[in-house]
This record gives structure tokens, C-alpha cells and sequence, in this order.
């Protein structure tokens, strides 16, 4: 087997091109080999995407190369990216690259907020406004969290904001659950219970570190969504320590 087909990737997100610092530029001390594991740093966090070299075997310090990046936890990085975004690569806290992406080649890992979405949207979809249904969605969507079996004081408000209509505040019942954990709940509960045909969504997560425990917690965890068929509503849950 060719090292090529050694370090394919099965199914690539993003296309980017990397520099690698030289020694001198503080990078690594030796050239970088396809199928590097650097850790990919974007937004203030450190993941894991394993790197396809796509026109050579080795890159020299110093030099730029061309990448597929296949990140190991996906639905963290759904709704993020944006060509021409930078990136670092490093080896623990230090920077050894240098990145820009250049194509997203998973669609959803596009990046959209409120106001692109709105963009985007059809104009003749208006927002979500009927008050029996809005209950009844209210209703379901309480239902929904609270079998997640993780959260507690659920509170809605409704803001007023096309771009987010509506807020979902509550309380994580056991303050040291794994933000992994966590984010598994919501988003499982999201994608199985509270979509519509047409929908969006992205994560953020800030976490602390429990030292008492040597575990990590989490500290906010919010999942903003859009979803949309003859009527669109928008809205973020947020679920805090």
C-alpha cells in the first residue's frame, strides 16, 4: 500500500493549505509528514483532524502544502467555517503551521448566524406566529428536554429578534457532567426530536477545569437553530452549570 492510500481520509470536511514554520520562526524541528495529527486551533480550542497531503509526501519547514482536513468530532465544528478563515497547527501549545481554509467540502460545516440565514431564506417564508402552534411546539420541546434526564428549570422567552426568536434558559441538574456528555444530550435531542425538514444549527461550549475532581466541566453550552417549511423560527437553548 502506497503512503498515499495510507493516509487517505474517508470522508474529508475541509480543503486548506498550511505553512509550517521553520525552527527559526519557533515551528518544529523537523519536516511534517502526510497524515500529521498536529492539533487543529481555531476559535480558542485545540481539535483533532488528522491531515491528507495533497500534492506531496513531506513538507519541508518553511514551506506550504496543500491539505484535506477530517475532523474527529463533528457536530463541535457544524455551521463554522468560512473560506479564507485562518487556523494554526500545533504541537501541544505550540505553534508549528500556520492554515487558511480554502474549500468546505461538507456542506454543513458552512458557516451561518442569524443574519445569513435570513439572507438566505426565501422571502415569502415569514416567521413562525401562530400562537396555538407556538404553544404546542413550547410544550413538545419542554417534554423533549426534560427526557434528556440532564437538565432542569427550563425558561422561555421570546425576544422579539428575527435572528433569534426565541431563548431556552435552563439548568444542568449534575453541575459536573462531561461537557461531551452534555452536548451529546442536546444535540441528539435536537436532531431526533425538534427538527423540521429544513433546519441549521451550530454549537459553543465554555469549560472549566475541576481540579478537586481532574475533570473538565461545563460552564455554558448553547445550541443556536434555525429551522423553516412554510414558516421559519429561530432561536438558541442554553443550558448553564
Amino acid at each position: 500500500m502506497s503512503n498515499i492510500n495510507k493516509y487517505e481520509l474517508r470522508e474529508p470536511q475541509l480543503e486548506a493549505e498550511i505553512y509550517y514554520l521553520t525552527e527559526q520562526e519557533g515551528g518544529r524541528k523537523t519536516a511534517v509528514n502526510n497524515g500529521y495529527r498536529g492539533q487543529f486551533y481555531y476559535n480558542g480550542k485545540d481539535w483533532d483532524a488528522p491531515q491528507q497531503f495533497i500534492d506531496k509526501e513531506t513538507c519541508n519547514l518553511g514551506e506550504t502544502v496543500k491539505v484535506y482536513l477530517q475532523t474527529l468530532s463533528i457536530d463541535f465544528h457544524i455551521g463554522q467555517f468560512f473560506v479564507g478563515q485562518e487556523f494554526e497547527t500545533r504541537d501541544g501549545a505550540k505553534i508549528v503551521g500556520k492554515g487558511k481554509i480554502t474549500r468546505i467540502i461538507r456542506p454543513d460545516f458552512n458557516y451561518w448566524d442569524g443574519s445569513t440565514f435570513l439572507k438566505s431564506l426565501d422571502k415569502s417564508i415569514e416567521p413562525y406566529s401562530d400562537a396555538t402552534d407556538f404553544l404546542k411546539f413550547r410544550m413538545d420541546l419542554e417534554n423533549w428536554l426534560i427526557e434528556t434526564e440532564i437538565i432542569k428549570n427550563i425558561e422561555f422567552e421570546m425576544t422579539g429578534n428575527l435572528e433569534c426568536m426565541m431563548l431556552i434558559k435552563c439548568k444542568l441538574i449534575n453541575k459536573d457532567l462531561q461537557p461531551r456528555e452534555v452536548a451529546y444530550k442536546i444535540i441528539e435531542c435536537w436532531k431526533t426530536k425538534l427538527t423540521n425538514s429544513n433546519q441549521l444549527y451550530k454549537i459553543e461550549m465554555n469549560t472549566s477545569f475541576n481540579h478537586n475532581k481532574n475533570q473538565s466541566q461545563t460552564d455554558k453550552f448553547v445550541l443556536s437553530f434555525a429551522t423553516w417549511h412554510s414558516f421559519f423560527l429561530t432561536g438558541q437553548i442554553i443550558v448553564q452549570r
